[in-house]
């Protein structure tokens, strides 16, 4: 008589460290010293030294070594941005080299890396390639002690030579796992929107990047019609300023009830731009304004800031690397954590006895208990394990991608792979790569050193 088993397990429920989510180092890596003073760089880096001031503990996602600053969070993603004067010094000479090294640095540091590629800065930063301002429209902007010379982000050149960068790197990178993110920039300095375009134009940029980028999850700036843009066509979308509630204020105006991001910017921008379930389909970015050191010491509401963040289904908080107020960690590693995807694995049901030549009935519930789905592509698999050899069987049908908070269910029959002979098995689950090695880690208890979470033991029958 055949006999079903249901296993059950421990789940984690404030949620644990996994890839691709989580609080991001800026400009830097895991295990790289803070930035002091709360200042930072908006160049990316261009050398990569081994790492410096570390506390080592061990990572609970790929079961090494991680590498962890005092001060900050565990991170398993490294958000750069990098100015297109040092990719392209020539017109169609392109120097990746720096691209390339900050891949290989985040993989050695358990980290993916996020990129924003900026076709300027502002004045006092690095501008457009030198031979670009020399053939190509552009504008002045400031007064004669300030001088700022810009691209005319309408301008035919523009779309054609800065999307031909932007392609560049996508035919380049689009394709390597260690890629996280790619802002979708076009506007201002930083590309931040801090500029005109027509409409129209914004609409070409934002098809060039989710164009180019068909692997690469796209981000869309909070920031006018490039948000509106970006968003209808399955982009994610970034703010610079998260965590901004109270500016300066002035005489008639106090400090707490003057204009700021949090209240007056966010919340009009996502709903214009109808871009408030845009989370479904592409990740959520939070930039600090400032650093949360600058919200502690002007008495912000770091309640207030979080619930914000988890309401808008956030994946990634990227505090730019600088010191954390340390009456604040606990608070800030619990937002950290509960952020993106969380997936408790809470039953699987199956039968003890397996007959050599039947498919057998294997079903699942998870729950997905994070703010957001996972937007990198991974695979259920089943792992049948006997003294002498593994077998491993991929439910690729399943695209864990369309696991939203909530519930996911699984039932799905199952042909044992050849080769496995009759007596005990153990089984267990997880979430592969290509290469059929874990990566993601249950939200459970439950699990083996090398990410697979065991199920139990059954025995293997012949007809």
């Amino acid at each position: 008589m055949e006999q079903n088993i249901r296993k059950r397990f421990t789940a984690i429920e404030d949620g644990i460290l996994n890839p691709h989510k989580g609080c991001c180092t800026f400009q830097r890596f895991n295990g790289d010293p803070l930035y002091t003073d709360q200042t930072w760089s908006e160049s990316g880096p261009t050398s990569f030294p081994e790492p410096s001031r570390q506390k080592t503990g061990t990572d609970i996602y790929q079961g090494e070594i991680q590498m962890t600053t005092d001060g900050y969070l565990p991170s398993t993603v490294s958000y750069c941005r990098w100015f297109w004067r040092t990719m392209e010094p020539e017109e169609g000479v392109y120097d990746f080299s720096i691209i390339d090294q900050a891949l290989e640095t985040a993989i050695s540091r358990q980290q993916t890396l996020a990129v924003r590629l900026m076709s300027y800065g502002s004045y006092a930063q690095p501008q457009v390639p030198d031979w670009y301002r020399a053939k190509c429209p552009c504008v002045k902007l400031g007064d004669a002690n300030a001088t700022h010379i810009v691209p005319d982000h309408d301008s035919p050149e523009y779309l054609h030579h800065w999307g031909n960068f932007i392609r560049e790197f996508a035919k380049r990178y689009d394709t390597n796992p260690a890629l996280e993110t790619i802002d979708i920039t076009f506007i201002g300095p930083w590309g931040e929107g801090a500029g005109d375009c027509s409409n129209e134009r914004c609409a070409e940029f934002a098809t060039l990047w989710t164009t180019a980028f068909t692997n690469t999850p796209c981000l869309a700036l909070v920031e006018g019609q490039q948000l509106i843009e970006g968003t209808i066509r399955g982009s994610g979308w970034r703010c610079d300023c998260f965590g901004d509630s109270a500016f300066p204020g002035s005489p008639e105006v106090p400090r707490h009830l003057s204009w700021n991001h949090m209240y007056d910017a966010y919340p009009e921008a996502i709903c214009q731009a109808n871009a408030q379930q845009a989370w479904q389909h592409g990740p959520v970015h939070l930039e600090s304004c400032w650093v949360p050191m600058t919200w502690y010491e002007r008495e912000g509401d770091i309640d207030f800031i979080i619930k914000q963040g988890l309401k808008y289904h956030a994946t990634y908080f990227m505090p730019k690397s600088c010191r954390l107020p340390e009456p604040w960690l606990d608070a800030l590693a619990a937002f950290s954590l509960k952020l993106g995807y969380n997936f408790v694995l809470r039953q699987v049901c199956y039968t003890q006895l397996i007959n050599q030549n039947s498919p057998f009935l294997f079903t699942a519930w998870i729950e997905n208990i994070g703010v957001a789905p996972i937007y990198h592509e991974y695979t259920v698999a089943i792992r049948f394990r006997q003294p002498d050899k593994d077998f491993i069987v991929r439910l690729d049908d399943i695209d864990i991608r369309t696991w939203l908070p909530g519930d996911a269910w699984i039932e799905q029959y199952i042909d044992l792979p050849k080769g496995i002979h009759p007596g005990p098995c153990e089984i267990a689950i997880g979430l592969v790569d290509e290469e059929n090695q874990p990566r993601i880690r249950w939200c459970v208890k439950e699990h083996f050193p090398d990410l697979w979470t065991p199920i139990g033991l059954s025995i293997i029958e012949t007809t």
